[in-house]
């Protein structure tokens, strides 16, 4: 499985958990449009989309967009 079909086959997922394309728009705070081209595998979402699909799927169709997780980086030493 490449990657592109990876994130398609999570957006979809999460675009089903929060009730749609338009919502997950909203809650990725993206114009709809993108998203039905990263729906329809036309193209990969950035990275950070990707990641905020994961937390719409880890808390269900409540996801709160204004409730977002912590960022974490690693630097080097």
């Amino acid at each position: 499985m490449d990657v592109r079909t990876r994130y398609t086959e999570t957006l979809q997922f999460a675009a089903a958990t929060i009730g749609g394309p338009a919502r997950l728009a909203a809650f990725l705070n993206v114009p709809r449009a993108s998203v039905l081209r990263w729906l329809a595998g036309e193209e990969a979402p950035p990275d950070q989309v990707f990641l905020d699909a994961l937390d719409v799927i880890a808390d269900g169709p409540y996801a709160d967009p204004e409730r977002r997780r912590i960022k974490v980086g690693v630097l080097p030493r």
